[in-house]
């Protein structure tokens, strides 16, 4: 028991283990407000720098706001969704090597409201040394985890352990969350190369090999699922989502949404919401 009245049982020696598979910033020109619902089999943190929206996990969803954490356990789907007017920007830490387990009832994920300083300083220094990368970034960035964890789950008055989760390859998974993010960039095979520091022929045969898809087939998918998502709830045009979504031609998105959905856009909008 600490001198907060937390209690935590810690595994010390699983951090040993604990391994960053990316650390990444969200766009900041005003555009990419929404992506669709996703998960990864490790853990991610997510912290809000700046404005306000809503989180989605599993169906549960709730409000974000500058200065929060949500840490989201492997393997359980989730997204956010910014407020319009307060622009969300964030930084998002996918860690191999452990799960946070709440010992009298488990659960998919942690909000922490309003986290202190020196949590969001660490974060701030792990993405320096990672976007540095200099001279033992990786074992100054292995402390700095350990630091954040411990600082979390001070923060958190719940009773946590901390268990092995399944292992990935930390290329790959960097690439997707790449995707995830930044979908409506003019993203190619060589981009995603360069970003993962790794060969883009070696990049799409084990980026298939994971997750079953291409990765310019998954960034596809991410695009067209949003603008799903954005002609169910919205009254966006066609056009104005096409350029959300990432294209620069709104005749080549609508194409491209009829051959995979079987629908044009304004037919599915129809569909989804017949009183429009």
């Amino acid at each position: 028991m600490n001198s907060g009245g937390h209690s935590s049982t810690i595994d010390v020696h699983s951090y040993v283990n604990a391994e960053l598979i990316y650390i990444n910033k969200s766009d900041t020109d005003g555009e990419n407000w929404v992506t669709m619902k996703h998960s990864h089999h490790f853990v991610e943190f997510f912290y809000v720098t700046s404005g306000r929206g809503e989180f989605l996990v599993e169906d549960k969803r709730f409000a974000i706001k500058k200065n929060d954490v949500i840490v989201i356990n492997p393997n359980v789907e989730h997204t956010e969704i910014s407020d319009t007017h307060q622009l969300l920007e964030y930084i998002v830490i996918g860690i191999h090597g452990i799960s946070l387990v709440n010992e009298e009832n488990p659960f998919s994920y942690l909000k922490i409201d309003d986290v202190n300083n020196s949590i969001l300083f660490y974060v701030h220094q792990l993405f320096e040394e990672y976007n540095a990368r200099q001279y033992a970034y990786e074992e100054i960035g292995r402390h700095l985890i350990r630091i954040l964890l411990y600082l979390i789950l001070r923060k958190k008055s719940v009773s946590l352990h901390v268990e092995p989760s399944q292992k990935v390859n930390r290329e790959i998974a960097l690439v997707r969350n790449f995707i995830d993010i930044h979908f409506k960039k003019d993203i190619t095979l060589d981009v995603l190369a360069s970003e993962a520091h790794i060969n883009k022929y070696y990049l799409s045969h084990a980026f298939k090999k994971t997750y079953a898809i291409s990765p310019l087939k998954y960034l596809s998918t991410v695009r067209i699922n949003t603008a799903k998502f954005l002609l169910e709830s919205t009254n966006y045009s066609i056009l104005d989502i096409s350029e959300i979504v990432g294209f620069k031609s709104q005749s080549y998105f609508s194409q491209l949404f009829k051959k995979e959905i079987g629908l044009s856009p304004m037919d599915y909008r129809k569909e989804c919401s017949p009183l429009l």
